[in-house]
């Protein structure tokens, strides 16, 4: 039953795909050969071919792209994607599948396309699919919440990469998780057999060795249930990790870095080429904001202080003042408490913020100081935060790894929670953003940034 469920959920978002390209595309001819002012602006000088022609191609199209999201982005699996995650993994798709179109329509002659029509069905397509998708995860949350019964995974253990499994299970609005420690083992055995929904069981390396544990593994295998092992190795060096069967052994290989070379050049030209137009745009809202600044309280119009960056090196970080000039020395004659652990001081309600101050920080305008910072080269639009010089003398040992990529003005846990998360998740996730960094991230986090800041949550 279990299976069967899953199957059909997965059914159910293939034909969704399946109708989408089939619209997208009956859009896209509509728009570029019967809709007037498109066609005023864009003549069909070579006449308009019949409809017949495309909806022969999409017999073959539409199985091409399905297999295409099936295998290249697993898009089918049991698994839900963020909205982010799930615009990118869609826009590679559409991206790939497109590109198989062109090359079919060139070894193929007589399936000779329009270009503004197959340019136009690419965009409509990405959107078609994104919206429907993210319109059935809607409903079928509803549904599970109100009529169905949830899938039960549970997952064994302690540490970090199961809390953060738990975390991402949480999400899954088809999955109920439970939660269990070594010193349940004992009794294990029987909650497991009681669940009559259970799908599978995600354990901890660091219980492996305890005494019972091969015996449930061997009993859960018995009763047909998946079993995930979560390496000690990942508490450390969490997405560093893939599998090497080279040598016909599943060998755990520590990647290198991730971003250096050609990908740290294509970074840094995107760094250069978005921040010249943030400026261009945002030239005149940032000198008003300059003038309110100025006329709220005494002071500059930056607030620069020496930051932690690439490679430790001290730079100086400018930030739109948001505090009152004297700020630094009132922190210690106020004895103000930071309410985040570790060295990194925040606190809501800070009195030395400026009434201007505080609807600046709400959304974050603050930030776009450190514009100046990257185009000086000192930092990036996305990476780690650079840290000042307490926080920094304050890192643990293994959080030293995040000096080695400029520091950002954005980057993962600034979309991940803000300021409610522990200074240790901070850590974490600045550590995983270097070593899984890609052009896909960057969009993803970018994507993920402007709801975060117009929301104002954990800003303070």
């Amino acid at each position: 039953m279990k299976s069967f469920r899953r199957r059909l959920l997965s059914l159910a978002f293939i034909v969704n795909d399946g109708v989408m390209i089939y619209a997208a595309f009956r859009l896209a001819y509509f728009i570029r050969f019967q809709y007037p002012p498109f066609l005023h602006l864009f003549p069909a000088s070579k006449g308009t071919p019949d409809w017949s022609l495309y909806q022969e191609g999409l017999r073959a199209l539409i199985p091409l792209w399905i297999l295409v999201f099936a295998l290249w982005g697993k898009q089918y699996g049991a698994r839900f994607h963020d909205a982010a995650e799930e615009f990118l993994t869609i826009a590679k798709g559409v991206a790939l599948g497109t590109v198989m179109i062109i090359a079919g329509t060139f070894l193929y002659r007589e399936y000779e396309f329009s270009r503004l029509a197959m340019g136009l069905s690419f965009f409509i397509s990405i959107v078609l699919l994104f919206l429907s998708r993210e319109l059935w995860k809607a409903i079928i949350a509803v549904l599970y919440d109100k009529i169905l019964e949830q899938e039960t995974v549970i997952v064994l253990g302690e540490g970090k990469s199961i809390e953060l499994v738990v975390k991402l299970l949480s999400k899954q609005p088809h999955t109920r998780t439970l939660s269990f420690s070594k010193k349940d083992l004992p009794s294990l055995r029987e909650k497991i057999l009681a669940e009559p929904n259970l799908r599978e069981i995600f354990v901890s390396g660091q219980i492996l060795s305890e005494p019972g544990t091969e015996n449930l593994i061997d009993d859960c295998e018995e009763e047909g249930l998946d079993i995930k092992i979560l390496p000690d190795l990942l508490e450390m060096r969490m997405g560093e990790v893939t599998v090497d069967d080279s040598l016909r052994l599943p060998i755990l290989h520590l990647k290198p870095l991730s971003l250096h070379g050609f990908r740290y050049f294509v970074k840094r030209t995107f760094d250069i080429a978005i921040s010249l137009i943030i400026l261009s745009i945002l030239l005149i809202p940032f000198i008003l904001l300059s003038i309110l600044i100025v006329l709220d309280s005494r002071g500059g119009i930056f607030f620069v202080q020496e930051r932690v960056g690439f490679k430790e090196k001290r730079f100086k970080c400018y930030k739109f003042r948001t505090m009152a000039a004297d700020a630094e020395k009132k922190l210690e004659e106020m004895k103000l408490q930071s309410f985040r652990g570790g060295p990194a001081f925040k606190m809501k309600g800070d009195p030395r913020v400026t009434r201007v101050g505080k609807w600046i920080r709400k959304f974050s305008f603050d930030e776009f100081g450190q514009i100046l910072n990257v185009l000086k080269g000192e930092m990036s639009l996305i990476g780690p935060r650079p840290q000042v010089l307490t926080e920094a003398a304050g890192n643990p040992d293994w959080a030293r790894k995040r000096y080695r990529i400029l520091p950002g003005i954005t980057g993962l846990w600034q979309v991940s929670g803000r300021a409610d998360l522990t200074y240790e998740d901070m850590m974490r996730l600045d550590i995983y953003y270097l070593e899984n960094w890609s052009p896909g991230l960057d969009l993803k986090i970018l994507l993920k940034t402007l709801p975060v800041v117009l929301g104002g949550k954990g800003a303070y």
